[in-house]
Protein backbone atom coordinates (compact mmCIF):
# COMPACT_ATOMS: atom_id res chain seq x y z
CA UNK A 1 0.00 0.00 0.00
CA UNK A 2 1.33 3.31 -1.05
CA UNK A 3 0.89 6.43 1.45
CA UNK A 4 -1.47 9.13 0.67
CA UNK A 5 -1.22 11.20 -2.98
CA UNK A 6 -2.33 13.97 -4.44
CA UNK A 7 -4.58 12.85 -7.21
CA UNK A 8 -4.51 14.63 -10.78
CA UNK A 9 -7.02 14.88 -13.79
CA UNK A 10 -4.86 11.96 -15.36
CA UNK A 11 -6.56 9.91 -12.20
CA UNK A 12 -10.02 10.50 -13.21
CA UNK A 13 -10.32 7.36 -14.38
CA UNK A 14 -10.02 5.79 -11.21
CA UNK A 15 -11.23 7.72 -9.33
CA UNK A 16 -14.62 7.67 -11.30
CA UNK A 17 -14.53 3.58 -11.02
CA UNK A 18 -14.11 3.57 -7.43
CA UNK A 19 -16.77 6.06 -6.82
CA UNK A 20 -19.19 4.20 -8.98
CA UNK A 21 -18.07 0.91 -6.74
CA UNK A 22 -19.27 2.94 -3.96
CA UNK A 23 -22.20 5.19 -4.71
CA UNK A 24 -25.48 4.63 -6.67
CA UNK A 25 -25.37 7.94 -8.52
CA UNK A 26 -21.74 7.84 -9.23
CA UNK A 27 -19.49 11.01 -10.63
CA UNK A 28 -18.43 10.19 -14.66
CA UNK A 29 -14.83 10.04 -15.58
CA UNK A 30 -15.30 13.28 -16.90
CA UNK A 31 -17.05 15.24 -14.14
CA UNK A 32 -14.44 13.84 -11.54
CA UNK A 33 -11.85 15.45 -14.51
CA UNK A 34 -13.29 18.56 -14.14
CA UNK A 35 -12.98 18.39 -10.47
CA UNK A 36 -9.42 17.03 -10.15
CA UNK A 37 -8.72 20.34 -12.59
CA UNK A 38 -10.03 22.68 -10.24
CA UNK A 39 -7.23 24.34 -8.54
CA UNK A 40 -9.84 24.61 -5.54
CA UNK A 41 -10.22 21.33 -5.07
CA UNK A 42 -7.94 19.23 -3.23
CA UNK A 43 -8.36 15.42 -3.89
CA UNK A 44 -6.30 12.96 -1.68
CA UNK A 45 -6.45 9.14 -2.17
CA UNK A 46 -4.61 5.85 -1.25
CA UNK A 47 -3.78 3.64 -3.69
CA UNK A 48 -2.57 -0.47 -3.15
CA UNK A 49 -0.55 -2.23 -6.41
CA UNK A 50 -1.21 0.73 -8.26
CA UNK A 51 -4.76 0.70 -7.93
CA UNK A 52 -6.71 3.78 -6.19
CA UNK A 53 -8.67 2.26 -2.94
CA UNK A 54 -9.75 5.29 -1.20
CA UNK A 55 -9.94 8.92 -1.82
CA UNK A 56 -11.04 12.09 0.03
CA UNK A 57 -12.09 15.28 -2.19
CA UNK A 58 -12.58 18.76 -0.47
CA UNK A 59 -13.58 21.72 -2.49
CA UNK A 60 -12.43 25.53 -0.96
CA UNK A 61 -14.80 28.27 -1.44
CA UNK A 62 -14.66 31.33 1.08
CA UNK A 63 -12.44 30.26 3.05
CA UNK A 64 -14.21 27.02 4.05
CA UNK A 65 -14.03 23.40 2.37
CA UNK A 66 -16.76 21.14 1.88
CA UNK A 67 -15.57 17.75 1.95
CA UNK A 68 -17.93 16.70 -1.82
CA UNK A 69 -17.25 12.95 -1.34
CA UNK A 70 -14.88 10.31 0.34
CA UNK A 71 -15.07 6.93 -1.15
CA UNK A 72 -13.20 3.79 0.08
CA UNK A 73 -13.14 0.13 -1.62
CA UNK A 74 -15.96 -1.53 -0.37
CA UNK A 75 -14.00 -4.81 0.15
CA UNK A 76 -11.68 -2.79 2.51
CA UNK A 77 -13.40 -0.64 4.57
CA UNK A 78 -13.30 -0.14 8.40
CA UNK A 79 -9.22 -0.85 7.96
CA UNK A 80 -9.11 3.13 8.76
CA UNK A 81 -8.46 4.46 5.07
CA UNK A 82 -11.31 6.60 5.51
CA UNK A 83 -9.83 8.22 8.84
CA UNK A 84 -6.78 8.82 7.41
CA UNK A 85 -7.88 10.58 4.61
CA UNK A 86 -10.21 12.86 6.49
CA UNK A 87 -7.49 13.73 9.31
CA UNK A 88 -4.91 14.33 6.31
CA UNK A 89 -7.30 16.77 4.56
CA UNK A 90 -8.02 18.22 8.06
CA UNK A 91 -4.26 18.90 8.30
CA UNK A 92 -4.10 20.04 5.44
CA UNK A 93 -6.73 22.82 5.02
CA UNK A 94 -5.85 23.34 8.52
CA UNK A 95 -2.55 24.79 7.33
CA UNK A 96 -4.23 26.59 4.34
CA UNK A 97 -6.29 28.89 7.38
CA UNK A 98 -9.59 27.22 6.21
CA UNK A 99 -11.30 27.45 9.27
CA UNK A 100 -14.23 25.26 8.76
CA UNK A 101 -14.73 22.06 6.78
CA UNK A 102 -18.05 21.61 6.30
CA UNK A 103 -19.84 17.92 4.68
CA UNK A 104 -23.77 16.19 4.15
CA UNK A 105 -24.29 12.44 4.62
CA UNK A 106 -27.42 10.34 4.27
CA UNK A 107 -29.49 9.92 7.29
CA UNK A 108 -29.55 6.47 6.76
CA UNK A 109 -25.39 5.96 6.53
CA UNK A 110 -24.88 5.53 10.06
CA UNK A 111 -21.51 4.12 9.59
CA UNK A 112 -20.81 7.58 7.84
CA UNK A 113 -22.08 9.64 10.50
CA UNK A 114 -20.05 8.09 13.32
CA UNK A 115 -16.93 8.55 10.92
CA UNK A 116 -17.31 11.80 10.74
CA UNK A 117 -18.14 12.20 14.11
CA UNK A 118 -15.49 10.86 15.51
CA UNK A 119 -13.20 13.29 13.63
CA UNK A 120 -15.30 16.23 15.57
CA UNK A 121 -17.83 16.94 12.97
CA UNK A 122 -21.04 18.01 14.55
CA UNK A 123 -24.72 17.44 13.17
CA UNK A 124 -25.67 21.39 12.27
CA UNK A 125 -28.63 21.14 9.66
CA UNK A 126 -31.39 19.02 7.09
CA UNK A 127 -31.90 19.37 3.79
CA UNK A 128 -35.02 17.26 3.75
CA UNK A 129 -35.54 14.32 0.94
CA UNK A 130 -31.81 15.00 -0.53
CA UNK A 131 -30.78 11.76 -1.50
CA UNK A 132 -33.03 10.11 -3.88
CA UNK A 133 -30.53 7.97 -6.16
CA UNK A 134 -31.59 4.02 -5.80
CA UNK A 135 -34.06 4.99 -2.95
CA UNK A 136 -37.83 4.22 -2.63
CA UNK A 137 -38.12 6.70 -0.15
CA UNK A 138 -35.57 10.05 -0.34
CA UNK A 139 -34.00 10.63 2.36
CA UNK A 140 -32.23 13.85 4.52
CA UNK A 141 -28.88 14.82 3.98
CA UNK A 142 -27.23 15.56 7.34
CA UNK A 143 -25.40 18.56 7.69
CA UNK A 144 -22.44 18.16 9.84
CA UNK A 145 -19.11 20.67 10.03
CA UNK A 146 -15.71 21.25 11.96
CA UNK A 147 -14.65 24.33 13.15
CA UNK A 148 -10.25 24.17 12.72
CA UNK A 149 -8.39 26.97 14.62
CA UNK A 150 -9.62 28.79 17.27
CA UNK A 151 -12.57 31.35 15.88
CA UNK A 152 -15.99 30.21 15.20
Amino acid sequence: MSGLLILRPDDAGQVATLHAKCFDDAWSAASMRDLLKDPNVLTLGIQSDGQLIAFAMGQTVAGETDILTIATDPDLRRQGLASQLIEALVKRMGERGVMRITLDVAEDNVAARELYRAHGFVEDGRRPRYYKAARDIPVDAILMSRFLGIAR
